[in-house]
Order: C-alpha cells, then sequence, then structure tokens
C-alpha cells in the first residue's frame, strides 16, 4: 500500500516539468486520483496518456484551468473531488517567470506575473481549503530558490515567490485550526522545459557550480519532497519551506581556504578539497 493510498489529489501546470514529476510520484503512491490541471489542453491530454501508460490503478484526469481565472479553479477543484467532494492534496505548481530590470520596469509585465505566481496560488489555496475544511488535508506550494534572495535583473520572479511564501505561512496559521496543512518547496536548479527555454545553459552550470552536491535536480526529487508533505509522514508539518535544491540555497560565507592552507598546509588543503 502507497502512502498516498485512496487520495485524491491536484497538480496545478501538471502538464510538464516539475508538476508532471509529481503526478507520477503521487501515482506511484497509489493515489486514488490524480487531475492534472494546466492552459493546454494539448499538453495535459499529452501528459495524461504517458501517466496513463504506466499502468498504475489510480485514475488520471486533466481539465484546462487558467489558475488567475477563479470560476476556472473552482471547477478544477471540484472535479478534482471524489463523489463526497473531498480532496485530500492540492499541489500548487503552476508559474513563471520574467527577467526586467527596476530602472526600466514593464508594469504590464510585473502585474501579470505577480498575478500568476501570488493570485494564482491564493486562488488554488482557497478552493483547495474549502473542499478539505470538513476532514482536512495537505496543500503544497512549489517555490523557488529565488524566493529566498534577491537576483539582480530577476524582480518580478523573485518578489512573487517571495511572497507565496508568505502566502503559505498566513495560509497554514488560519487553516490549521480545520487539518489542512499548508507547506512550500522550494526548488533550485531542475532543468525542466521551462528552464531550458529561459535560462542559457551558462547560467544553468553556475547554478550547479554554486550548489553544494554539484549536480542539477530532476522533477522525481523535487516529487519526493511534496510526497512529504503530502503524506502522513508529514502529518504534523505545516507553514514550513523546504529547500529541494542540493545546497543551491545555503547562505555562504567566506571561503577560509587559504587559511586552512596556512595552518596546516597545502596537502591538507588538497585533501579537503579534492
Amino acid at each position: 500500500m502507497g502512502l498516498l493510498s485512496g487520495k485524491y489529489t491536484i497538480v496545478t501546470g501538471g502538464g510538464t516539468g516539475l508538476g508532471l514529476g509529481v503526478a507520477q510520484r503521487f501515482l506511484e503512491q497509489d493515489a486514488a486520483s490524480v487531475m492534472i490541471v494546466g492552459r493546454r489542453e494539448d499538453v495535459l491530454q499529452a501528459a495524461a496518456d504517458k501517466l496513463s501508460a504506466l499502468g498504475h490503478d489510480g485514475e488520471v484526469r486533466f481539465k484546462t484551468c487558467d489558475v488567475t481565472v477563479e470560476e476556472q479553479v473552482e471547477a478544477a477543484v471540484a472535479a478534482a473531488c471524489n463523489n463526497q467532494g473531498q480532496l485530500d492534496v492540492m499541489v500548487s505548481n503552476a508559474g513563471t517567470g520574467l527577467p526586467n530590470a527596476v530602472i526600466d520596469a514593464d508594469v504590464a509585465a510585473w502585474s501579470s506575473l505577480l498575478d500568476l505566481n501570488i493570485i494564482g496560488n491564493l486562488l488554488s489555496i482557497k478552493h483547495a481549503a474549502i473542499k478539505m475544511k470538513a476532514n482536512g488535508g495537505s496543500i503544497i506550494s512549489i517555490s523557488s530558490i529565488e524566493g529566498a534572495a534577491p537576483s539582480k535583473f530577476m524582480g518580478p520572479y523573485s518578489v512573487s515567490k517571495a511572497g507565496a511564501e508568505m502566502l503559505v505561512k498566513n495560509a497554514a496559521l488560519e487553516l490549521g485550526p480545520f487539518g489542512i496543512r499548508v507547506n512550500c518547496i522550494r526548488p533550485g536548479m531542475v532543468p525542466t522545459e521551462i528552464v531550458a527555454a529561459s535560462l542559457p545553459q551558462s547560467m544553468q552550470d553556475n547554478y550547479i557550480e554554486e550548489s553544494d552536491l554539484s549536480r542539477a535536480g530532476t522533477p522525481e526529487e523535487i516529487a519526493d519532497g511534496v510526497l512529504y508533505f503530502a503524506s502522513d509522514m508529514g502529518k504534523w508539518t505545516t507553514g514550513q519551506i523546504l529547500g529541494v535544491c542540493g545546497g543551491a540555497g545555503n547562505q555562504k560565507g567566506a571561503d577560509f581556504s587559504e587559511s586552512i592552507e596556512m595552518f596546516y598546509g597545502a596537502d591538507k588543503l588538497k585533501a579537503y578539497t579534492n
């Protein structure tokens, strides 16, 4: 029996990348139903076919939904429930990024991105919580290491993810009395379709070099973090932000390699670093 046996789940932005990885992990853990939602029907259909072909017992469904449109979010959440209107897990993953310099701020672009990354999260949390109020449940938002520190020329994305993380903490505070847990995953560099389309390879390589584990992550590894919050493994955890980033999000101080060499010699430093 899997960790999500019998659970009804929904994943926004579930047609590609991290969302698709989460949906697959949920099916592997015997979720009764996984609803993937997104804006493009053709992408969702292809994703649903791929998931169904894996041969798991859980039902795979999809529904087109713009998470910034409340009526569509409400309808998608309702469709994800079982026949008694119960929803167990919401993964609010839909989002995007945009570089833009403060000195040349495009207000329309900022507004659109903030609407998707914050209001889209808000609406997903709101309507999932309405369905979970009677029996509890788990809501997981997908943020980014960019939400934890400023990034030059990436203000819209960093600001939106920081706001989404505070939304998670506020929602956890308000929804805890109903047995609803609200948590957040903060991924690092995962070479998904959107990353490949928006970041040059040199920047992707830099993220990897700056991470403690010196490699990129995978959608499956992000999904493992989500699974902790979604399942009973995290049943006493709420209002938390988990960095699944290979250590790229760790705040780093000065490098004291030269001090090691001065005190203990070059051979000792070499042993520590090679």
